[in-house]
């Protein structure tokens, strides 16, 4: 199995308080797409390290995107996501309104009120880990537009009030749906991972190698959370499936899938394909792209591939929390 070596690019700062706070970004892919039409939204997610808070501390955060200089609170909506598993999993809400002195997002739930989450930091003050940004339809998120992510946070002390504003300096493009090619539109693809446990997450890429920022950063469904009925997500991307929009003028197509554990932090393992045209998935609505990812259909022809997780090794088990799932070789 290919593995990837990450050098991740120390980038901005703004912060309020005695310590310096920086973001290290990880994992930020290339694209977004705009939430303009509420049915065809779907989150970007992006690994992040936070430095310079305060050791050993719970900060209550949420999630935004701004295209300000230098940026503010910001817009968008939100998935809640930890580094340890409770009932609800790693992924623990999703929340259209968002706040420091609301509740706690948890227990699965789609919340209309305002919410935050919570990250603890290790004894450097230091925190690593998935956030997931849903652009919606303000201004800031329109087609063409670069998005600075941001984890807006607190004082790590139960304080209601923001304390920092924590962005990174890559931007996802604000891609739109439709077929035309060179103006910022993008196709959606489904994904199947043919047994990946719900909540993995997924990283795809334009070459083999991994090389560079990735296209989309996202997960295996099921997270649990009810979403919007009737809704381009929620109709295709079904259990052991993963959703993503791929830009149409993306010349290469996807050619590598990447499945990551979100509590062990361990890439479990890398589907490739040469040419960027998968085997498609069996039904009607994805026949006609025929598994290519260089189609351009918009979200009236939606491309649709197998890319099975390899059989993992031991190693990869105990890491993984010994799941012992019926992994399957890509044929």
């Amino acid at each position: 199995m290919k593995t990837t070596t990450w050098f991740p690019l120390l980038v901005s700062l703004t912060a309020t308080g005695a310590l310096a706070q920086t973001v290290t970004e990880v994992i930020i892919p290339r694209y977004g797409v705009s939430g303009s039409t509420t049915a065809l939204r779907a989150p970007s997610a992006v690994r992040l390290t936070l430095e310079g808070l305060q050791p050993n501390a719970t900060y209550r955060y949420y999630v935004s995107g701004d295209t300000n200089s230098p940026p503010g609170n910001g817009a968008g909506n939100y998935f809640g996501i930890n580094n340890a598993a409770n009932n609800a999993g790693y992924i623990q809400g999703y929340t259209t309104q968002k706040g420091l002195g609301g509740s706690l997002l948890a227990n699965d739930e789609f919340a209309t009120a305002n919410r935050y989450s919570e990250f603890t930091t290790d004894a450097s003050g230091s925190y690593t880990g998935w956030f997931a940004l849903v652009p919606t339809g303000n201004q800031r998120f329109s087609v063409g537009n670069e998005v600075q992510v941001g984890v807006i946070v607190n004082d790590g002390a139960g304080g209601t009030s923001i304390a920092n504003l924590l962005y990174t300096t890559s931007t996802l493009l604000m891609l739109g749906p439709g077929t035309g090619v060179g103006v910022n539109q993008g196709t959606f693809l489904v994904g199947d991972s043919l047994g990946a446990p719900g909540e993995t997450m997924v990283v795809i890429y334009d070459n083999v190698a991994g090389a560079g920022r990735p296209i989309w950063a996202c997960w295996v469904e099921s997270d649990g959370i009810d979403g919007v009925p009737g809704s381009l997500w929620d109709t295709n991307v079904t259990a052991g499936r993963w959703g993503a929009y791929v830009p149409n003028d993306l010349e290469n197509g996807i050619r590598r899938v990447e499945y990551w554990d979100i509590g062990s932090g361990s890439l479990l393992g890398v589907a490739t394909d040469d040419d960027g045209i998968w085997t498609p998935i069996n039904e009607p609505q994805f026949l006609t792209a025929n598994g290519d990812t260089r189609y351009n259909g918009g979200t009236t022809t939606l491309i649709g591939i197998i890319a099975p997780i390899p059989e993992p090794s031991t190693l990869t088990l105990l890491l993984a929390g010994g799941l012992g799932l019926a992994w399957l070789r890509r044929r």
